[in-house]
Order: C-alpha cells, then sequence, then structure tokens
C-alpha cells in the first residue's frame, strides 16, 4: 500500500472517529439537559381546584385573562397534561390562544391510592362538569367549546352527551369510538387474557404498569434503549430540534398512575366486544348515554400511523354522529398534536372553532418549523 493511500485511509478513519466523538458529545449535551418536568410552556392561572384536579386559565403577555370565546382543553387523565402546551412556540393551547379564543386547561393531577375508586362519573359528572360550569361563571357565556385529547376525548364526548346545551364545538383529537377495531390499549389486555381491572376492588395502577402497555404497543417507543437510538439517528438534526425531541420523550416518560376502578369501567363499557358507544349501551354512573343529543358542530381528527387510538375505531364516529366532520392526519397518536407536523392539526382546529357564531375571526398563527 503505497504511502498516499494509506494516509488518506488514516484521515478518514479520523474523520469518522471526530464525527462520532461530535455525535456523543452532542448526545451527551442532550440527555443531560433539563426536559419538561411536568410544567407548560405558557403563563396561567389556576382558576378551579378540585382533589388533584387544577384548572388552568391561560394569560397574555401581560399577565392578563383574554376575553374571547372560551376553549377547554381536557386531556387524557392518565398522562401529563403539558402536552398541549409543550413549548414556547410549540404549544398547541398557546396557538389557539394567540388566534383570539379564551383557553383553559383541565390538569387532572397525579392520582393517589385514595383515588382509586374514582370512575367515569366522577371525573365526567364530576370534575369536567364542575370545570365547565366554573368557566361559564368566569366568562358569562352560556357555552364554550371542548377540545379533548385521547382518553380526554372520550370523557369529553360523554359530557357532550349528557349537557349538550353547554357545548357550542366540540373537537375530538384521536378518540376511539369503536371498541371492536382491533388495536389499542384495550387489545393488549383482550389479547393476554386480562378480564381488565377489579371494578369493585380497584387498585391504583403503577405509572410504570401503564407504561408498558403503551411499549407493548409500540416497541422501543417508550424504553431508554429505543429513545436513545432515536436520538443518536437525528442528531444531525439542529439543536433546537433535539430539545423538541428531549422534550417530547420528558413527556413520554411521565405517565400517571391510573385509578383502577376507572380503567375497570372503560375496559368493560367500551372494550372489545363491549363496544358501548357503537351497541348504545354506554352509560355514566347511572345515567344512559344518547349520542343523538351531540347536536353541536363536531370535528373528530385521527392518525395514520396511530398504534393506541387506532384510526378506523376513531373514524367510526361518523355512524353514531352523522353531521360530524371526519378528519385523518399524517403521523402518530403524539406528532399530530406536538410533533413536526402538529401546525395542520392547530389551525384546522382553530377554523372549526373560529366558525362558531361570535367567535373571533382566525388569526394567522406564527410560521414555525415543527
Amino acid at each position: 500500500m503505497s504511502d498516499e493511500r494509506r494516509d488518506k485511509e488514516v484521515e478518514a478513519l479520523l474523520d469518522l472517529s471526530r464525527r462520532a466523538r461530535a455525535k456523543l458529545d452532542r448526545l451527551h449535551t442532550v440527555l443531560t439537559s433539563e426536559g419538561h418536568y411536568g410544567a407548560g410552556a405558557s403563563p396561567t392561572a389556576v382558576v378551579y381546584r378540585e382533589n388533584k384536579l387544577r384548572l388552568l386559565r391561560l394569560l397574555d403577555e401581560n399577565g392578563q385573562p383574554r376575553t374571547g370565546p372560551p376553549v377547554l382543553f381536557v386531556p387524557a387523565p392518565v398522562s401529563r397534561y403539558f402536552i398541549i402546551d409543550l413549548l414556547p412556540g410549540r404549544s398547541f393551547a398557546g396557538h389557539v390562544a394567540a388566534a383570539g379564543f379564551d383557553v383553559y386547561i383541565a390538569d387532572f393531577g397525579e392520582p393517589a391510592s385514595e383515588d382509586r375508586y374514582c370512575d367515569l362519573a366522577y371525573y365526567v359528572d364530576g370534575l369536567v362538569r364542575r370545570s365547565v360550569r366554573q368557566i361559564l361563571t368566569l366568562t358569562g357565556q352560556a357555552q364554550l367549546n371542548i377540545v379533548g385529547y385521547c382518553l380526554g376525548g372520550t370523557l369529553s364526548l360523554l359530557y357532550a352527551a349528557l349537557y349538550p346545551t353547554t357545548v357550542a364545538r366540540l373537537v375530538l383529537l384521536t378518540t376511539t369510538v369503536d371498541g371492536d377495531v382491533e388495536g389499542g390499549i384495550p387489545w393488549v389486555a383482550h389479547r393476554m387474557g386480562m378480564a381488565g381491572e377489579s371494578y369493585e376492588h380497584p387498585r391504583l395502577v403503577p405509572a410504570a404498569e401503564i407504561k408498558s402497555w403503551f411499549e407493548m404497543l409500540a416497541p422501543g417507543s417508550n424504553s431508554l434503549a429505543g429513545r436513545i437510538g432515536d436520538l443518536w439517528d437525528r442528531l444531525d438534526d439542529p439543536p433546537e430540534r433535539l430539545r423538541d425531541v428531549r422534550t417530547m420523550a420528558s413527556w413520554v416518560d411521565d405517565v400517571v398512575p391510573a385509578p383502577g376502578r376507572l380503567l375497570a369501567e372503560l375496559y368493560q363499557q367500551f372494550g372489545p366486544g363491549r363496544n358501548g358507544f357503537m351497541r348504545g349501551t354506554a352509560r355514566v354512573g347511572q345515567k344512559a348515554l344518547d349520542l343523538r343529543a351531540v347536536t353541536m358542530p363536531v370535528l373528530s381528527v385521527s392518525a395514520e400511523k396511530d398504534l393506541i387510538a387506532p384510526p378506523a375505531g376513531v373514524d367510526a364516529i361518523r355512524t353514531l354522529v352523522s353531521h360530524a366532520e371526519i378528519v385523518r392526519l399524517p403521523g402518530g397518536h403524539v406528532g399530530i398534536v406536538a410533533g413536526r407536523s402538529a401546525m395542520k392539526l392547530w389551525q384546522r382546529t382553530v377554523t372549526f372553532l373560529a366558525e362558531t357564531p361570535g367567535a373571533a375571526a382566525e388569526k394567522p398563527g406564527p410560521e414555525i418549523d415543527i
């Protein structure tokens, strides 16, 4: 081998080593930087408390509440609320507020052992209903708009069917209504031969166990090794993009425990073979549900690659609420809400909400790369 060829090979190896070292340094920086530990990005005021619930009202740049049409975001009670208020310039709730709406978020907090008996009636006829009542009292309005995400969408749909006169418009994001469509958490339990949690003798289901269900649906998506592998593959991305990845990972890691009675009731009413929405047997406590009462405008959004709420099970709402507008977006369960293409959902939601009589005209949101 000539000296020139050897020198070129050595230089190539050194260059490869330098690039690998740079990636390792960047990976270390990303992994050791602060994530987003349980708090939203927007300034807020707590306007109502009940047990672990905090009802948050977004404030403007001067620390004042807004005066536009009220919008209540209802996230899933088994995860932290800040996925819809992720980062400055990357906040779904903040985008809606910037478009001229008075935005509220239900932060369900972290259940403890004493909350293991909490059921659908507690959440729907209790926390959501009283949050709505507080918002309507504060704003002097007779109705508000509701945006429900995942299991929060289930709670929102149940509430809208019970109290339709208080809801102006309803947005359901990745909300399964057809439990017989294969996929999602209920099918994990079904395939494992689990009858679900005990209703009569519930436990507080640990966060680690809930997290394992998501891992079964998407292997590697909720594991430390999978997360580091994903970061490694993306270390040539701009630093701000890596910050976003790290923040998203901190939310995925931050699952909260869940009341066993709530999970038992969800499985028994809406799981495979039960399918309470489609069969018309859904109840909240002693109250039977009639989805014919859902006459307000409805926007239902599914995600093409959703493994938690399969799109066919989400889009099935068209058979129950015939006037519902059905939208399917590219991406996954979390990505359409807070990922690179989330702006499509944000702007579509603002457009839909702004169609409410008397609502603020849509204002263009900031142009951001997501």
